[in-house]
Formats: structure tokens, C-alpha cells, sequence
């Protein structure tokens, strides 16, 4: 019964945060404003590395899990130039990032599972063949999807460089990360045995978080790609530091 009573509670609290979200949203900003500081969760550090990304990789696409209110969707259009496609589970706020960005073309927006998202572009040979970047940031509430996502992306794309967002940041606890629960962290421990399968390296920020600008707690993440001469580009960013273990 109270098992029952703690998720019942999280859940009103989840939906009262989504409510404010949308209503802040709405008085602040109710149309996507390119030249804000939105995009990346306002990071200035991190846009310096998506900027360097674009210039080793010649992506095709931006795939991006997680819209929420459109801002890092928006960025990411803005600043590459690139078609960008997103999914987004909650059907109030994929209403509220269609209506933020409907004068932005080149944006694709889907109200749907992030898994099944997915798995649908993946039938598309010709996306599977391209250089892609991914966005990950669809972890939200008690949902966690990001195995299930790395194991899809990893097992039909390619060419691929993936960025997960609320990632623990080893070596750096200023960095803020998403928990499940006690027991259960955005980390490196939960996507160790697909990094293995896949044979994919991890990078991490190599700025210190007390650098950013954002503070305090700036959120950490993580990007992935495979173990090849793919990753050769990464480790020229002086911005990223490679992981071992």
C-alpha cells in the first residue's frame, strides 16, 4: 500500500512539474527564439563541442529522443542546419514543442515511444546508411530507455555518434545525473555490457563542471560511438576526454 501511495504521489508530482513547465514556457517564450540561450540545457561548454562535432562528421540527420518543450530541438536545427527528428512520449508537451516550432522547417516531430521512434526510422535504408547524430534524452519519470535505444541505434546504424544527456560524469561530481532510485543511476554501469557488445568507446566533458556555464550542478553526459577509426575524430577535441574501463 504504500508502494502504491509513493508512485501515486510521484506521479502528481510529475504531472504538477510538466504543468508548471508548460505554463512558464507559454508566458516566457511560447514561439522557439534561436538566438536564446536555450539548447543543451543552456551549456555553453557542450555547444562548443556539438559545434566541433559538425565540423569532424558529416551527419545526414539529427535523430533526438526526448522534445520535451522543443528547445534543444530548435538548437540543434538552428545550429546545424540539418534535418532533425524527434519523439516525444508526452502527448501535452509534443503538443506544446509542435506549437513552439511550427515556423522552423527541417523539423520532424513524432508523439510516440522512443523505441518504437527508433525502430521506424530504421527501416529507412538509406538513413541507416548515413552519418548520424543522436540526442538521447527521453529518461524521464520511472522510464529508462537508454539500453534499449543504444542497443537499436547500435545494431542498425553504421555511422553514428550518439550524446545521452543527465549522464554521471566520472571524476567530476559537480556534474548533475538522473537516479532511478538508490540503486539505479545514469551512469557507467548501466550501459557497460551494450558498450562491450557493440564495441563502442565513451567520452566524456573535459571541462570541469565548476567551468560551465550553468551553475550550480550543470547536467553531465556522455558520447558514444564505435571503437573504430570512427572514433578517431573525438579524440582530437582537446573539449572531450576518452574513457577506459
Amino acid at each position: 500500500m504504500k508502494k502504491i501511495k509513493r508512485h501515486f504521489l510521484r506521479d502528481i508530482i510529475n504531472r504538477l512539474t510538466d504543468l508548471e513547465t508548460a505554463v512558464s514556457v507559454l508566458v516566457a517564450c511560447p514561439t522557439y527564439q534561436p538566438e536564446g540561450d536555450g539548447g543543451f540545457n543552456g551549456l555553453a561548454g557542450r555547444k562548443r563541442i556539438f559545434e566541433e562535432l559538425l565540423k569532424k562528421y558529416r551527419f545526414s540527420c539529427i535523430i533526438e529522443t526526448g522534445t520535451h518543450v522543443g528547445e534543444t530541438t530548435g538548437y540543434l536545427a538552428v545550429k546545424s542546419n540539418l534535418p532533425v527528428y524527434s519523439s516525444e512520449i508526452n502527448p501535452n508537451m509534443y503538443s506544446l514543442a509542435r506549437m513552439r516550432l511550427k515556423n522552423f522547417s527541417g523539423i520532424y516531430l513524432h508523439k510516440s515511444d522512443s523505441r518504437e521512434f527508433i525502430k521506424e526510422l530504421s527501416d529507412n535504408p538509406e538513413m541507416v546508411r548515413n552519418e548520424t547524430f543522436f540526442y538521447l534524452d527521453a529518461h524521464w519519470r520511472k522510464d529508462c530507455p537508454l539500453v534499449e535505444e543504444i542497443e537499436q541505434i547500435a545494431s542498425r546504424w553504421e555511422k553514428f555518434v550518439i550524446m545521452v544527456d543527465d549522464f554521471q560524469v566520472p571524476g567530476d561530481d559537480g556534474y548533475g545525473y538522473d537516479r532511478y532510485s538508490a540503486f539505479r543511476k545514469m551512469n557507467i554501469s548501466l550501459i557497460r555490457s551494450t558498450i562491450k557488445k557493440h564495441k563502442l568507446r565513451a567520452f566524456f566533458p573535459n571541462i570541469p563542471s565548476s567551468e560551465e556555464s550553468v551553475q550550480p550542478n550543470p547536467r553531465g553526459f556522455v558520447i558514444l560511438t564505435r571503437d573504430d577509426e570512427y572514433a578517431n575524430s573525438l579524440e582530437t577535441i582537446p573539449l572531450l576526454k576518452g574513457h577506459k574501463g
